[in-house]
C-alpha cells in the first residue's frame, strides 16, 4: 500500500512503544487477519499473465513497529526479476530511449561513470516505448479492507489506551 505521511505520527509511536504485551499482540493476530485478506485482494487485481507477478505479492506484520506491509516486498526498482511490477502497477509514460546492444560472451568494458563502453558492442539506436495505463493493484485504494481493520482495532484501542491512562484501574 501507499505510504501517506500522519501528523503527530511521533505521539502515535510513543503510546504504541507504551501498549502493553498482551494489547500488542492482539493488534499483530488482527494484522496478520487482515494482511491476509488484503493480501488475497491485491492477488485478485494483479495481471495474470506468466504468474511470476503474483507469486511475488506478499505481507509481512513488523510486530515491533505496529505496520503492516503488502504488495511486492522484498523487490528493490531494478534489482530483482519483478521489476516491472512496479511499472505495471504505476504505469509508464511514452517515451524515446536509447539502447545499446552487445555481442554475448564478450567482456564489458565500463568507463568512470559506470556506463558501458567499448568492448563488444554492435550497435546503438533509439526505441519507442509505448506508454502503459497504471494498474494499481498494489497502490490502488481497498476502502472496504480498511474499513473493516478499524473496526476490529477500534474496540482494542479503546481498551489499550484505558489502560495506559490509568482509567482502567478506577
Amino acid at each position: 500500500m501507499a505510504r501517506r505521511p500522519v501528523k503527530g505520527i511521533g505521539r502515535v509511536r510513543k503510546l504504541l512503544r507504551r501498549l502493553p504485551d498482551a494489547v500488542a499482540g492482539e493488534i499483530v493476530v488482527e494484522l496478520n487477519v487482515t494482511g491476509r485478506q488484503m493480501n488475497q485482494a491485491v492477488l485478485a487485481k494483479a495481471p495474470r499473465k506468466s504468474g511470476a507477478l503474483r507469486a511475488g505479492i506478499s505481507y509481512k506484520v513488523l510486530p515491533k513497529s505496529l505496520r503492516l506491509q503488502v504488495g511486492l516486498l522484498g523487490t528493490r526498482k531494478g534489482q530483482s526479476k519483478l521489476f516491472y511490477g512496479r511499472i505495471q502497477d504505476l504505469g509508464r509514460k511514452a517515451q524515446v530511449v536509447s539502447v545499446q546492444r552487445f555481442k554475448a560472451g564478450v567482456k564489458r568494458e565500463y568507463d568512470r561513470a559506470g556506463r558501458k563502453s567499448g568492448g563488444g558492442l554492435t550497435r546503438r539506436y533509439l526505441m519507442k516505448v509505448r506508454a502503459m495505463a497504471p494498474k494499481r493493484f498494489v497502490t490502488g485504494r481497498y476502502p472496504d479492507l480498511r474499513r473493516a481493520l478499524r473496526e476490529n482495532l477500534r474496540g482494542t484501542f479503546a481498551r489499550s489506551l484505558q489502560s495506559i491512562s490509568g482509567a482502567g484501574d478506577e
